[in-house]
């Protein structure tokens, strides 16, 4: 146990100095990748970015943002076109959390309503502003209910959405980290207050760790992402696929997407300025160490999101040729074996990202599902399931609705073993009334 400690320090050691900057890009979307590098610019004048294709700065310059920024109400018609297209950027804010979720995730009527209700609560940081116990009254509920449904807000993207304070904010970020000891969570939560006024040798006494130790877990806190501002107008309803898969004569294509990101450069000739400046040597080293490790995290976030659509062509065909109806059940783990990673870099590379097909744009983590194994052996995702329910729903007699008993039987008779209750569980997941709710 205690050799286990001691290589769990040793790894944290090392991620702290050489890899979590390149944790930290895996595990952002486009969108927040552009705004990161775009702050590291302006902190390290080495790095320069070449924005002609920043998506981020075409957002700022669309009619929305700008109307939103300085409306007009100078007619009712003006005033009416307002009101449509902030009720549609609603829409699409909600739609942005909840296309995160797998569909594999089992989520009543009621958990829908309850979550769709905690996006609304969130302020212009997307931390969430309301009483558990307000929110477990308005939906008759019980407190534990609705604190399941904030944990489960608090793992889509971007980090730390639907955090209650900023210790809550800071403990979702390190929660992404593995092997993190347990007493850097236990100083965000209890002694964030020492470490501003640098007592670092109260915290080391405090938790028996040495003042290295402390030094480099507090080094490890002041690296987390500051709380971000005004992120709901803006980015939050701008999706941006990370990676597209096309035909190209008769054979499936891979191209990363970077058209969205502005290109990330050294400045070579400021580089060979300062090296003529012994004063600047320091200076130099780090920052430079900085720029080369922003650019190594690139290149291996693109080659790990690569290597994963890569891998899907390989076991997910039926995926590509058909769509949805074609995935096959999948689980983190199988990818991690397959790529010979660690889950937690799965983990990490899947959120927030999105794939284009022919068939359309797909969250990662909506491609990992459970199965069922069918009577042929073949094994069905729960996707493809639902998606059947719903089209034998969609053809039955209006007047004389199918139940989930006569749902089950077709099923069954089309290969897919499941019960009634399965079916029933799947419909109302699908927020699908029953046969006799949807009777004319």
């Amino acid at each position: 146990m205690q050799m286990q400690v001691k290589l769990e320090n040793r790894l944290m050691k090392t991620l702290r100095l050489d890899q979590i900057q390149s944790l930290e890009i895996l595990q952002m979307s486009s969108l927040e990748l552009e705004q990161y590098l775009i702050e590291k610019a302006n902190e390290n004048p080495l790095l320069t970015l070449d924005s002609e294709n920043n998506s981020f700065q075409k957002l700022l310059e669309t009619s929305y943002i700008k109307e939103k920024m300085s409306p007009s109400f100078s007619s009712e018609e003006n005033h009416w076109d307002f009101i449509e297209r902030s009720a549609r950027v609603q829409e699409n804010f909600e739609q942005f959390f909840i296309e995160q979720i797998p569909l594999a995730v089992p989520l009543s009527d009621l958990d829908v309503k309850i979550l769709k209700f905690l996006i609304c609560s969130l302020d212009d940081r997307l931390f969430l502003d309301v009483e558990i116990a307000e929110v477990a009254e308005k939906f008759h509920t019980t407190s534990a209910h609705v604190e399941e449904i904030i944990q489960l807000l608090q793992t889509l993207e971007p980090v730390g959405v639907g955090a209650r304070n900023y210790i809550e904010y800071l403990l979702i970020q390190t929660n992404r980290f593995p092997n993190v000891p347990p007493f850097i969570k236990e100083i965000i939560k209890n002694d964030l207050h020492l470490v501003a006024e640098n007592k670092l040798k109260q915290v080391a006494k405090k938790y028996s760790e040495s003042l290295s130790e402390i030094q480099q877990a507090v080094a490890f806190i002041k690296n987390l992402k500051p709380i971000p501002a005004g992120f709901k107008e803006t980015a939050i309803h701008y999706i941006v696929p990370d990676i597209e898969v096309y035909r190209a004569g008769g054979e499936w294509a891979i191209q990363v997407i970077q058209k969205n990101l502005p290109a990330v450069q050294i400045n070579e000739e400021y580089v060979e300025l300062l090296k003529q400046q012994t004063e600047n040597k320091q200076f130099l080293k780090r920052y430079l160490k900085d720029a080369k490790a922003i650019l190594l995290g690139i290149e291996k976030r693109n080659k790990t999101i690569y290597e994963f659509v890569r891998l899907l062509l390989e076991i997910q065909p039926d995926f590509f040729e058909q769509g949805i109806a074609g995935l096959k059940p999948m689980r983190l783990k199988d990818i991690a074996d397959h790529l010979k990673v660690h889950i937690s870099t799965i983990s990490r590379m899947v959120k927030g990202k999105y794939l284009q097909t022919p068939h359309g744009i797909y969250s990662f983590q909506s491609l990992f599902s459970k199965g069922i194994i069918s009577s042929s052996g073949k094994s069905d995702s729960i996707i493809f399931i639902k998606k059947r329910i719903k089209e034998l729903i969609e053809q039955e007699n209006k007047r004389k609705p199918l139940t989930d008993e006569q749902l089950a039987i077709q099923l069954n008779n089309e290969g897919i073993s499941i019960s009634r209750r399965t079916v029933a569980k799947y419909r109302i997941e699908m927020n699908i009334a029953s046969s006799f709710n949807r009777a004319l």
